[in-house]
């Protein structure tokens, strides 16, 4: 699949839930053909929060898994001695 379709196919299905979400939220004031939605209409506001809330602490758990997981950086015993071996590759290069 290219990404020209890939698109198209995106751009579709992703209108296909917005159509899809819009009846299903107003499914009391689209008439009797949507009605046996009706029960179910304060979901379309309780998942799409739900699923957002859920992101946001995943994410801060994916966080806190790396930080906790991650060792430590390797301590240096002189800052300055990188510097200076920086200094010593320029001047074999300069050579």
């Amino acid at each position: 699949m290219n990404d020209k379709s890939l698109g198209y196919t995106i751009m579709i299905v992703t209108a296909v839930i917005m159509i899809g979400y819009f009846v299903w939220s107003f499914a009391p004031y689209l008439g009797a053909m949507f009605a046996w939605l009706a029960p179910y209409t304060e979901w379309a506001y309780k998942l799409p929060i739900l699923a957002a809330v859920y992101l946001v602490l995943f994410i801060v758990i994916w966080i806190g898994y790396t930080m906790a997981t991650t060792p430590p950086p390797i301590p240096l015993d002189n800052p300055l001695d990188l510097e200076r071996e920086g200094e010593k590759e320029e001047t074999k290069e300069e050579k």
